[in-house]
């Protein structure tokens, strides 16, 4: 018992540290983003077996960007595909990133102020924390439909609470999305002692933010203070 209940403890120790350092790897490799986004155009993406290129055209969003994103550690050379598809009506984002497997998608609309809100079908949109002004929510798994209507309720939330609205984009995606991981990366390396709390962030806190929406997660914050 005592050999397996050491067994348990090394292996979950291990674990942590390897996370540790592949998180410390990535934040100092995406620190500067600009050389690891490429653009490219590659057509036969777009067949996806996920279904994610039908649905956005069949809700008005038009293909706006394809990039390979040169970010993954340990996985011998492999990019993110990512396509950005863009409804100017909802002034909005669909952002699809997928690599081997797996795949996931996100919601995402700048605000006035400059603040802006995601809403990801993946948990793992949360493994790093976000800067100040930067809202995100993410529900594991959420169909397309469901995450956005998600989406349109957080919006509706920030212009009864704010007075906020939707903005259109003032740059083009490419260099919208080198900003937003440069402030990330930034912020993230900005906190005390950040690559102590690489595995805490992945393991812990991205399972306890997961499912809760930016509407809870604001009222909690009003609650607490």
């Amino acid at each position: 018992m005592n050999y397996l209940a050491y067994l348990i403890v090394f292996g979950a120790a291990a674990y942590w540290l390897l996370v540790t350092i592949v998180g410390v790897l990535s934040v100092r490799k995406m620190r500067n983003p600009e050389a690891l986004l490429e653009q490219v155009h590659e057509p036969e993406r777009l067949e996806d077996a996920q279904g994610i290129s039908a649905w956005a055209r069949a809700q008005d969003f038009a293909l706006d960007s394809q990039f390979d994103f040169d970010s993954i550690i340990g996985c011998g050379g492999i990019k993110l595909a990512v396509e950005g598809w863009y409804s100017p009506a909802q002034k909005c984002f669909l952002m699809h990133y997928h690599a081997a497997d797996k795949s996931y998608y996100e919601f995402v609309s700048t605000l006035e102020g400059g603040y802006s809100l995601s809403s990801s079908g993946s948990a793992d949109s949360l493994s790093l924390p976000f800067p100040p002004g930067v809202f995100t929510q993410a529900f594991e798994g959420m169909p397309l439909d469901e995450l956005l209507r998600e989406h349109e309720k957080a919006l509706a939330f920030f212009r009864q609470r704010f007075g906020v609205e939707p903005a259109a984009p003032d740059q083009p995606l490419r260099d919208l999305l080198l900003e937003a991981v440069k402030a990330q990366m930034h912020y993230v390396q900005s906190q005390p002692l950040w690559y102590l709390q690489i595995a805490w962030w992945h393991l812990v806190r991205r399972r306890i933010q997961k499912n809760k929406s930016v509407i809870e997660q604001i009222e909690r914050l009003d609650k607490d203070q």
